[in-house]
């Protein structure tokens, strides 16, 4: 899955649309039917490799491609992220002088 990812993060960032498309519709297509590991799978190994950190305007556009499913599963993700971090912040607040 990981390396599906990096073949889609060069497809997004060579602008390869067409190339882009049909890995998310693959992906799409395995989501649709996945069992709750291969959902961890695309979730963890997938959009975050894919996404994760990523804020240029091909990954944004990129994004936009997503079908409905994968882009409430994007979300999530991040929410996700942002609550390990708020999380993290205020156990470890910081040290003032």
């Amino acid at each position: 899955m990981a390396a599906f990812a990096r073949a889609t993060c060069r497809a997004i960032e060579q602008d390869v649309p067409g190339e882009v498309r049909t890995h998310f519709e693959f992906i799409d297509e395995l989501f649709s039917n996945a069992t709750p590991d291969l959902e961890n799978a695309i979730y963890v190994s997938y959009l975050e490799n894919v996404f994760l950190g990523r804020s240029g305007d091909r990954y944004r556009s990129a994004r936009g491609r997503l079908s409905p499913k994968l882009q409430k599963a994007l979300i999530e993700m991040e929410a996700h992220w942002e609550q390990i971090e708020k999380d993290y912040r205020e156990r470890n607040p910081p040290k003032t002088s």
